[in-house]
């Protein structure tokens, strides 16, 4: 039953989407009909050779009881249907999106359905292939040769992720952030959206081209209890002893206690023993001052290589492709103090008549800013006080709603005030969360400590499966999506890209921000303590929880186009049909969804109903 309401829930969503717009995304699939064609070719033929080959070898077809439909679902759909929700409503131009979102959807299917990835990728390029074939005209602003690459990138990219990742990340998350991180690659424009690509590609492969070794060797050496560390010579520690010792710390006996929450796991083979243990000795085989030393250069050189990554490869690259050749720090500068008059008097001295302080309304603009710093400041210090004193009298959960809760307070105002200021603000804090903890799972002085006792009180279970602690990542990502989204549909040739006052606000921003920080705290919150009829399959959802969210969901949309509209804006049956529909389409999901992480899912599921219901 679950996996049909599952199946059902993505039925709908396409279909909306598809009748959405006055039937221009219907015309917009009839003018691509043969990459569509192509598509479905390639997605149904897989799915029917799969179980065939089964019946081939004789074997009894007998599908499993615990069949998640997921990696068929939301890697496959989602991302074509995001690209179908960006059509521009009057305009017959084609859909630049589309075409690259077919070939990653192909390239998306799991690796037990076709195992080889080298033939993945002939059979995800045949949208790009079979239209070529028929001397079709691609689109101007597609390059086939760049899309026919696509394929290998997505399965170099997952499998990089896999390694990093897993098992904090499912595979089919995996895929969707792969698909997702490429598509910013190949389309970013707006400045917002380079600076984010700039810091996710660029920044994330410096990182890890000139600290993977080395925090692998920190966590390595971190692992080694203090009392063992011992002279040259007098190290050798045998398997059993140090099989105990893992086993201590798992049962938080042992010291090393951050290790567990730390760890980097790894399936070794038994031939692969001897080296492991090996390695360990040769840490053991440390005295306490060499250890000490090992660990500071160790952290000398993660924290110098990310300073030099900042200043010599993303600093100038952002200059040049997002900010017109201004210099990143100095541009800050401008654009959050170009209101104060001691700061418009110090360019004055130094530089007269340069600065971001000379646009007209940039002082007002910046003073908004600021306020809205201040403003996050105070919510946050707030919000983690409130948690802090009332620590010891509540649940996990209920600590991590409170953080939910705070979202809404921290970015639905300031998204309606400056989104460009807010998408911003959200892509550098991805980045310094991303930071911080690769900090903690390198253990690296002298802040790894720290940021572990921390987070201590707020991880669940799924935290501690791998290296990651994805809770935190997955709240912002879900709150960030719906402006990201937002942007990346809007005009880059509306004035300038930096001041959104004189812009209409599409309301589909406010999605993520509803959806995660009311809709999933008001289905936990009310599941947990008032939650007694249950849905009809596992996973302990209650109905009384989609209720709630449903309610909360259609509360803070309501709210929120309010806010964004205009004086003749109208609150018909139908609108408010449409805001139900949101709501209910987005507690489903929350109800049954299981293979991915429901505060991704459903607000990239509840932008695309949103943007397609035309709210």
């Amino acid at each position: 039953m679950r996996r049909g309401v599952e199946i059902g829930l993505m039925g709908v969503l396409v279909g909306i989407v598809l009748s959405s717009r006055e039937g221009r995304i219907w015309k917009e699939v009839g003018i691509r009909k043969q990459e569509f064609a192509a598509w479905a070719g390639v997605l149904s033929t897989t799915l029917v050779y799969h179980p065939l080959l089964i019946l081939l070898h004789g074997d009894p077809l007998v599908p499993p009881r615990s069949l998640d439909p997921s990696p068929l679902l939301y890697p496959i759909v989602f991302p074509i249907m995001v690209a179908l929700s960006m059509t521009q409503e009057n305009t017959m131009s084609q859909n630049p999106y589309v075409v690259s979102n077919l070939i990653l959807s192909l390239s998306s299917l799991p690796p037990t359905l076709i195992p080889r990835w080298d033939l993945r990728w002939i059979l995800s390029l045949l949208p790009l292939a079979i239209p070529a074939h028929f001397h079709r005209q691609l689109n101007s602003k597609s390059n086939s040769d760049a899309l026919s690459f696509l394929p290998p990138l997505h399965f170099v990219l997952s499998s990089v992720l896999s390694y990093l990742l897993h098992p904090s990340l499912t595979p089919t998350e995996l895929r969707m952030i792969a698909t997702a991180l490429i598509n910013l690659l190949i389309y970013a424009s707006s400045p917002q959206a380079i600076i984010l690509k700039a810091v996710l590609w660029g920044g994330g492969l410096g990182i890890l081209i000139l600290c993977e070794d080395v925090i692998k060797w920190n966590v390595n050496l971190a692992r080694v209890p203090s009392h063992k560390l011992r002279r040259a010579g007098n190290a050798i520690i045998s398997i059993g002893r140090w099989k105990k010792l893992t086993s201590l710390r798992a049962k938080g006996q042992a010291s090393d206690s951050e290790g567990e929450l730390l760890r980097i796991r790894s399936k070794a083979s038994p031939s692969a023993r001897p080296k492991f243990v090996s390695q360990k000795s040769f840490y053991a085989s440390l005295t306490h001052e060499q250890a000490r030393k090992r660990k500071l250069a160790y952290s000398l050189w993660v924290y110098g290589s990310v300073a030099c990554v900042v200043m010599v490869a993303l600093r100038p690259y952002i200059g040049k492709y997002a900010l017109d050749g201004v210099d990143p720090f100095l541009w800050a500068l401008g654009y959050l103090l170009c209101g104060q008059s001691w700061y418009q008097n110090l360019v004055d001295t130094i530089a007269p008549g340069s600065g971001y302080c000379v646009t007209e309304g940039a002082a007002s603009a910046a003073n908004l800013r600021l306020l809205i710093i201040g403003y996050w400041l105070v919510v946050l210090a707030m919000g983690i006080s409130l948690v802090t004193a009332i620590l010891a009298h509540i649940q996990v959960d209920t600590r991590r709603k409170v953080f939910h809760g705070m979202v809404v307070i921290m970015f639905l105002i300031p998204g309606v005030l400056d989104p460009a200021f807010t998408y911003l603000g959200l892509s550098l804090t991805l980045a310094v969360f991303l930071l911080l903890d690769t900090v903690r799972a390198g253990q690296l002085p002298p802040f790894s400590g720290k940021i572990a006792v921390f987070l201590q009180p707020f991880v669940d279970g799924r935290d501690l499966k791998g290296p990651v602690i994805v809770s935190h990542v997955f709240l912002l990502l879900g709150c960030a999506i719906g402006w990201w989204f937002t942007l990346a549909s809007a005009s880059t040739e509306e004035g300038d890209a930096w001041d959104w006052s004189g812009r209409h606000i599409d309301l589909a921003f406010v999605s993520g921000v509803v959806c995660v920080g009311l809709g999933d705290a008001a289905a936990s919150l009310i599941g947990r303590r008032f939650g007694r009829t249950k849905w009809g399959w596992r996973g302990g959802k209650s109905i009384e929880g989609s209720l709630a969210f449903t309610l909360a969901v259609m509360i803070g949309l309501s709210v929120g186009r309010w806010w964004v509209g205009t004086e003749t804006q109208t609150w018909t049956p139908v609108v408010w049909a449409k805001i139900a529909t949101v709501g209910l389409w987005g507690s489903m999901v929350e109800a049954v969804v299981t293979g991915v992480n429901d505060n991704i899912v459903v607000p990239v599921g509840a932008w695309i109903v949103v943007r397609s219901l035309g709210l």
